[in-house]
């Protein structure tokens, strides 16, 4: 049997793996969250929505077997007590932004995610065609996943915030099968990178507590994806359809401000000289 020094096991090489190269150890999260929704809509097409249901019942329990037979023990550093993350957010500013622009970018996704709708009302695309279109923002959000995953978090959400404030806001004033399916590329591409840069916020935020901060981060990450889903359909039921990316853009302006004001704070509190 080969000697495998201490520390260097399995469960120590997937912590390294996430430090290292979070776009691969995280590359799953926008993955799954952006060929999801085609997926689902083509099984729904083509089976009716209870086949849809049946498949991710299916592929949770292969999930579970898959985790059970391959993953390694991977015990916390150390142990997280739930006081620990008030305490983390009160007494770190990184951490406490971190949690805010979660929210406030992962709202805004999901109340503009609505999309399927806003591509046929707007911009006429044929509802023939909608499912390849969902397919091609997967795969652009599987490459903006990639290309997020080496850059500075700060710039790298500044720039992902702003640019889903504009496509938002086009989506919502530009008409026509070409602008939309332009828009909703770039608009997969763009959320790709939302996840791994989160994540990697959080971690430079507290690094001696990154579990604590993450936990944190996911937490929030799922409130938001049900406050935008929420809010999109209220959008869409009560006023129109263009409603839901239009609130999605203002949060998405929001995020931006928050991500900016953070940064200077961050980059004016460092060492001087």
């Amino acid at each position: 049997m080969p000697y495998t020094p201490p520390g260097r096991g399995p469960a120590s090489r997937v912590r390294v793996t996430a430090a290292a190269e979070p776009n691969r150890s995280f590359g799953g999260v926008p993955a799954a969250s952006v060929l999801g929704v085609p997926a689902g809509t083509l099984l729904g097409e083509l089976g009716g929505w209870r086949t849809a249901f049946a498949a991710v019942g299916a592929l949770g329990l292969l999930t579970l077997v898959a985790l059970l037979l391959l993953l390694p023990p991977l015990p916390p550093s150390r142990p997280i007590t739930f006081p620990e993350l008030p305490a983390l957010l009160r007494e770190n500013p990184g951490v406490r932004a971190g949690v805010v622009v979660t929210f406030l970018v992962v709202t805004g996704q999901f109340a503009g995610y609505t999309f399927v709708r806003i591509l046929q009302d707007v911009s006429g695309i044929d509802a023939r065609y909608v499912s390849t279109l969902l397919l091609g923002y997967g795969v652009a959000g599987v490459a903006g996943n990639f290309l997020a995953g080496a850059r500075d978090a700060y710039r790298t959400l500044l720039t992902v915030s702003t640019c889903l404030t504009v496509i938002l806001a086009s989506i919502a004033v530009l008409p026509g099968a070409v602008a939309g399916t332009t828009l909703l590329l770039a608009w997969g591409l763009v959320y790709g990178g939302v996840p791994v840069s989160l994540q990697n916020w959080m971690i430079k935020a507290a690094p001696a507590a990154a579990e604590t901060a993450s936990s944190l981060m996911v937490a929030m990450f799922n409130l938001a994806i049900a406050a935008g889903a929420l809010l999109g359909g209220l959008a869409v039921d009560g006023i129109a359809a263009p409603a839901a990316p239009r609130g999605g853009a203002a949060l998405m302006l929001l995020a931006a401000g928050t991500v900016r004001v953070t940064s200077v704070r961050r980059r004016d509190s460092g060492p001087k000289g």
